[in-house]
This record gives C-alpha cells, structure tokens and sequence, in this order.
C-alpha cells in the first residue's frame, strides 16, 4: 500500500507553526497558500495564508500513521476523523492544488478573491483630502496600479491608479 494523504486540523492561525514542526519529524507536507492583502493605517501588506485555514495535508504511508504523535505535534490539532475512520483525501484534489502553485506553495486565486472588486464593479477611490470618487473597475494594470472608468461631462475616462486606494463600493 502507497502513500496517502490526510487533512490535519490545526490551532487557529498555526498553519505555518504546525507546518514547520510536522517538517522537523520527517512529515512531508503540504500548505496551499495565497496572498492575503490587509489594509491598515493608509498601509497596505500582502502576506502568505492558508487557502484552508485550520488545516494542512501530510502523505503518509501506512506505517508513519501514528495518530497520537500527529496529534500531539505543536500547532496541530489531530487528523479529520470520523469515528475511528480517517479518510484520505484524494491524490487528483491534493494534485490539482500543487499543479496551480507556484515553487513557494502559494496559489494566484482570481482578482475578486484577492481585492475583493472585479472586472465591471463599481469601486471608490479614496483621493487626496480624502475625497471620494466613485468608478467601475476595468483591470489591473502592473502590480500596484488599476485602471477604473471615472464618468467626466457625460462619458467614461479611463484612469490608472494605485490599487491601494481602492474599495468595493
């Protein structure tokens, strides 16, 4: 009997911690992440996350199957369980997420996952003096700048502006 893998629940935000420690024992894992952008203060910061928070992935073959020493691993919870039945996940799901990342394990999801608006929403720019100006998203054009149609005397114009300084409206 082969490998399989199994889907471990983790403590809350300890995907990495649990990733690093499972990696310490031999355990070869598996993280799908994503870049996750949070806004605060006027400041913008992208960041890995987990694409399934609280859980991560170990193949495992029959005999590295030790549930006690999985679940007693810092950061991890135990593996998903039904009863006495651990289910393995399937090779072509666990596949099909390592085939969409790239060498670091992080997935590129869509531009509405990642910002939140896309193609045809309508979006507010926050301006200087903290003016607002309303627009509908068009696309994204490098890796900080967005074009947005802006009406001006009864038509659509085309601008290009900081990605930060937009929101769903």
């Amino acid at each position: 009997m082969g490998k399989k893998w199994f889907a471990i629940k983790t403590k809350p935000r300890k995907e990495f911690y649990a990733k690093s420690n499972f990696e310490n024992q031999g355990f070869h894992v598996f993280l799908p992440s994503t870049i996750r952008i949070t806004r605060h203060a006027r400041k913008v910061k992208e960041a890995p996350s987990p694409l399934f928070p609280g859980y991560l992935f170990l193949h495992l073959a029959p005999e590295e199957k030790n549930w006690i020493t999985i679940s007693g691993t810092y950061g991890a919870i135990g593996p998903v369980r039904f009863g006495e039945y651990y289910p393995p996940v399937p090779d072509w799901f666990i596949q099909g997420l390592m085939e969409r990342a790239d060498e670091s394990g992080i997935i590129q999801v869509g531009i509405k996952e990642k910002y939140g608006f896309g193609p045809g929403d309508r979006v507010r720019l926050t301006g200087p003096n903290q003016t607002i100006i309303e627009g509908i998203f068009k696309a994204i054009d490098g890796k900080d700048r967005a074009i947005i149609l802006i009406e001006m005397l009864k038509r659509q114009v085309a601008t290009k502006v900081p990605i930060a300084s937009l929101r769903a409206a």
